[in-house]
């Protein structure tokens, strides 16, 4: 399949979406749904900005590039080339070319927008669904992007020293994902005792003594890839080390529990009971546990309650962690279990046993 081909399927699925809702049109313009329905292009200037700086409108029989003169020229010839979007542009001085364009193509008060534009009523859950099961060319993209941000996290752990400082780390980290035009969204480094004191420790001046953390949630061509690993330089603190390896064991009954035909809801209630088995019942409720990723960071959050039913070729980050550790990598829900997508081969692992099978999960690297 091309990317002809996929983009072609995607705006079937629109359009089905479109007819069952009873709706004429929807304009898209986030950056995560534009780079979906484009097979990976992009509409962003400030990826600050959950709006991108054009939009696509699809219709019953049509589907159209909305953008203004800065952008048009970039947007066909780098983002959308050989795909069926009919391009349409205005001046950038000309604030109503977006909206005069919608009324003349559509039906404003019968269409809806993905996000707050141009007065359109929000799509409705169902639309970001569409996006969730992934076609066999994101798949590939998202094999290769998990190999090359663990090649990066792991190269930055593995080149980082005692006495050198966290945000150096997150400079280096952020140096080689952009090398491979991963945009690093989420960049956390923490040494020592910050590691257990926050969960979501952004870098600062705090020099590492002995033990050190990457955590990355980079995004390429709208999909996102998530891991963390660890290091010590120096022996590693038993206590530590134990509570590790109870974090690799809830992990791994996260990634094993990850199949089609369970919920999420299902899973993270798995995992809570192995927080208990492992003698730690209370720290799921200190951080979130992760969950369905794609286009988003977590397109659903895994809760207890979660209803979502996974199905093959869907895509999880779980993050499970116990105070001072925490393990981490994206899963490929596929049609033999769930695979690793972030795993390298080249980073020491635990082997952990369960009831429902093994898996390996990275350890410290000493």
């Amino acid at each position: 399949m091309d990317r002809l081909d996929e983009v072609s399927l995607k705006l079937q699925r629109v359009r089905g979406w479109l007819n069952s809702s009873g709706l004429e049109a929807v304009l898209v313009t986030s950056q995560a749904n534009f780079a979906w329905l484009t097979g990976g292009g992009n509409n962003y200037v400030s990826t600050g900005n959950i709006a991108g700086e054009a939009s696509l409108l699809v219709t019953s029989d049509g589907s159209y590039l909305l953008s203004n003169n800065i952008e048009s020229r970039r947007l066909l010839e780098e983002e959308v080339a050989g795909l069926p979007f009919e391009p349409l542009t205005w001046y950038w001085y000309e604030g109503d070319g977006a909206k005069e364009h919608l009324g003349r193509l559509c039906d404003p008060s019968k269409s809806v927008s993905d996000i707050r534009f141009l007065d359109l009523p929000l799509a409705s859950e169902g639309f970001s669904a569409l996006r969730y099961d992934m076609l066999p060319p994101e798949v590939d993209r998202y094999r290769r992007l998990g190999q090359e941000a663990a090649q990066a996290v792991e190269k930055v752990c593995r080149e980082a020293s005692s006495g050198d400082v966290e945000l150096d780390v997150a400079a280096s980290l952020a140096f080689e994902c952009q090398k491979l035009g991963i945009l690093p969204l989420v960049n956390l480094v923490a040494a020592d005792e910050r590691i257990a004191r926050y969960r979501h420790p952004l870098p600062t001046k705090n020099p590492i003594q002995r033990t050190l953390m990457v955590v990355l949630s980079g995004r390429r061509q709208g999909l996102h890839i998530s891991l963390t690993r660890l290091i010590s330089f120096g022996p590693l603190d038993p206590d530590l080390l134990a509570r590790h390896r109870a974090v690799t064991k809830v992990d791994a009954r996260f990634i094993l529990e990850s199949r089609a035909g369970n919920t999420l809801g299902a899973v993270v209630s798995r995992a809570v009971e192995q927080y208990a088995i492992e003698g730690f019942p209370q720290e799921w409720r200190l951080h979130h546990q992760g969950g369905l990723t794609g286009y988003a960071d977590r397109e659903i959050l895994g809760t207890g309650d979660a209803g979502h039913w996974l199905r093959h070729h869907q895509v999880l980050a779980w993050n499970p962690s116990i105070t001072g550790t925490k393990s981490e990598d994206t899963v490929l829900v596929t049609e033999t279990g769930p695979q690793v997508l972030t795993r390298t081969g080249d980073w020491p692992e635990l082997e952990v046993e369960l009831p429902g099978g093994s898996i390996g999960r990275p350890s410290i690297k000493t």
